[in-house]
Formats: structure tokens, sequence, C-alpha cells
């Protein structure tokens, strides 16, 4: 397929999506908008297959206007077409994909949200925002989401091409799915501060926090700082699991949605720390983490200490259709106890800390690199924060 194909059948279905989106997803009111938004559909369909310059089958462009409606919906939805259910049925989408890699779709390419902590991807240097070209050879430009999340899950060593931002030079690297559960939190101490880290929330997490609380307490410091920057997927009721720790009392989410049954989780009268909180975020704070932040941020419990999350607490499910193919889409989502939906622009943090400086790298030597988000926070409890860290390259 000529480049200048490729271009004018991508404008075209983005077109196409547009027109699908509005009629199909209720942004047209009014039935006359309907009908006039299908005539248009119908119109550019008729014009494409009897005088674009080549000829083009109506299955290649109603399959490319299927995806751009999901596109226009939100990064994490997408169509499969169903000559692609086969290969589609053997492949479970969920964040954990046995080589730690939260990925999306971005600017054409898979985009990474996160890097779990101890995954065979962080530990080989894969880091947020990072954008992926290729998976052994293949350009991600030519896979769909899942189709990225797939090539991320088979049993033999992966091979990737990063680009970076503010670098000018690709990486290659490679590694292979491990076991690297169960990811525990991590505690320790500056000064009077005791710091815990929740890298994800999987099962047993909240009374792994619970445990790390109970030794916060009984040291009697009084200052706590939460972190989740990072923390990009997991089990949803392990977050809430976790805030409800820190609460005695409010709303700490609600699921909701136009075709799902309402869900509202109320925090009990236990607490097991009473002191000072602050939750660390980042761009890489996504679901449930994003769940655990506000809850602590909106029952005025503590503050949230870094910058915007991702925005991604949302519940998806997949739906088969009559065709052969399915769409998988988003069908509710999770609010922040003021009954603000937790998706799109994230949740702002209350002290913003600027990291413009570090946006842009040296692509041949390490520099020491301060934790700003951090000192940020040990700096509002009157603590110094710990000397710089040294960022280590990749073997």
């Amino acid at each position: 397929m000529t480049k200048k194909r490729i271009v004018f059948l991508s404008l075209s279905a983005a077109l196409l999506a547009i027109l699908l989106a509005g009629a199909l997803f209720g942004q047209a009111t009014q039935r006359q908008n309907i009908y006039t938004h299908l005539s248009i559909f119908s119109e550019v369909l008729d014009l494409v297959r009897s005088s674009y310059v080549d000829q083009v089958s109506s299955e290649q462009l109603m399959d490319g206007a299927f995806a751009g409606v999901t596109d226009a919906i939100d990064e994490f939805s997408y169509y499969v077409p169903p000559q692609d259910m086969g290969a589609y049925k053997t492949f479970v989408d969920i964040d954990d994909n046995g080589v730690g890699l939260v990925v999306t779709k971005r600017f054409g390419y898979a985009y990474v949200i996160s890097a779990i902590p101890g995954s065979p991807a962080h530990k080989a240097g894969v880091e947020r925002g990072d954008f992926i070209e290729k998976i052994n050879g293949t350009p991600t430009q030519k896979m769909a989401v899942w189709q990225v999340r797939q090539a991320l899950s088979v049993d033999r060593p992966i091979r990737m091409q990063v680009l970076r931002g503010g670098q000018s030079r690709r990486e290659e690297m490679t590694f292979a799915r491990a076991n690297y559960h169960p990811v525990h939190v991590e505690s320790k101490s500056y000064g009077n501060v005791a710091y815990i880290q929740i890298p994800y929330f999987e099962k047993g997490i909240a009374a792994e926090f619970r445990t790390a609380l109970a030794e916060v307490r009984k040291r009697g410091t009084k200052k706590l700082i939460v972190d989740v920057r990072g923390n990009a997927g997991g089990d949803v009721e392990e977050a809430i699991a976790a805030a409800d720790e820190l609460l005695t009392s409010g709303l700490i989410t609600a699921q909701e949605g136009r075709k799902v049954e309402e869900k509202r989780w109320q925090a009990d009268r236990e607490t097991s720390f009473d002191g000072e909180v602050q939750v660390l975020t980042d761009g890489s704070t996504t679901s449930g983490a994003e769940v655990f932040a506000a809850a602590v941020r909106d029952n005025k419990r503590g503050r949230i200490v870094g910058v915007n999350t991702y925005g991604k607490s949302i519940v998806q499910r997949f739906i088969p259709l009559s065709s052969g193919g399915g769409v998988h889409m988003t069908v509710a989502h999770y609010v922040t106890p003021e009954l603000k939906p937790i998706k799109e622009r994230g949740i702002k943090p209350d002290v913003t800390v600027d990291l413009t400086t570090q946006a842009l790298r040296d692509d041949e030597s390490p520099k020491a690199k301060e934790d700003l988000i951090l000192k940020k926070a040990l700096a509002l409890f009157g603590e110094e924060a710990p000397a710089a860290v040294v960022e280590k390259k990749a073997a």
C-alpha cells in the first residue's frame, strides 16, 4: 500500500469515526441529526469506493471506521474485527502481562504508562513515557493496542526498540517474562517521617499496608508519606481497602455507568494511623492508585504532592458483535468522594512539583537525579531530603 493511500484511508477512517461516534454514542441528541450524520457517512463511503485512485474493499474501510469509533471514545477502548477474533480469544487483557508493562497507544505508537517495580521490564530499564517503536521487529504503528499487549505476553525473549523523551537516539532492550510476584510494600524512615511505597495493588497489598501502618504507629511516628507513583494497575478493591486504613468516615469511591449497577464504598470507623498524611503521585499513577489518592485528599485526610495522575480509573468489558467481531469498551468509571470521574485529566495534586528541569536527559552519561517530589513532601514535613541518586542505565 502506498504512503498516499495510507494517509488517505487514515483520514477517511478518522472522518467516518467522528461521524459514527456522534451518531452511535449519544453526541447527537436528536433523531434528525442522527439521520444527517448517517447520510454524510454513506455519501463519503460511496465517494471513496467510486472515486479513490485504487479500489478499496468495503470491509477494509468499515474496519478502519469501526476502529476509529472506539479511538474517539477513549484510548483504552478498541474494536476487534471478525478476522482477528481467533487470535483475540487467546489473549487476556490485564495489566500484568508477565513482563510488567502497562501500555496504551499514543500518536500511533505503543506508549508505556508504567513499568511495574521489580518486573523484568523495569529491571531492563523501561520507563514511564517511553514510546515503543518495535516489538520483535514489528512496528507498533501496525498494531492495535490489544495486539501490542499480546506481543508482550509471549513465552520467548522480547526485543524492543524504544524512543525516550528528551533523547535523540533509540534504545534496544531485550528481556523475558518472569514471575516477579508478589510485589511487596516497602517501608523506611526519613528522620521523623515514615515512608511507605505501594508499587502495585495486587491481592494482599492492603493487609501489608495495614501491617506497615501498625509498625509506624508502634514507633510513635505522626508524619507519613505514602508513595503510589508508578502504581498503574492491579485490584481496585485492594486500593479501596488500603484507603480505608487511613479513614474513619466518608465515601471512598463509587462506580458509575449508564448500563452498570452503581456501587459505593464507605469508610468504616477504624483506622490504622491517625497522624498527618501525604500521598505522592506522578503521571503513571493510575486506576486503584488514583482512587486511593483521591479518597485521602477529598476526605480531608491528607494532601497529594507531585504531578497529575494519568486518569484511568475505569471499568471495561468485551462485547461480542453479531458480525463475529467485538468491542472492548469502557462501561463505567470510578469517582472521587466529591463524585467527580477519575479519568481523562486524572487527579490534580494539592502541591504540584515542577519536573521540567529533569525532562531533558543526557544520552551519554548518568547524572545525579534528585527525587524532587519526595524532596518537596519531606520539606512540607520539615525534613531534609535524601541525597540524590545516580540513574543507572540498563545493561
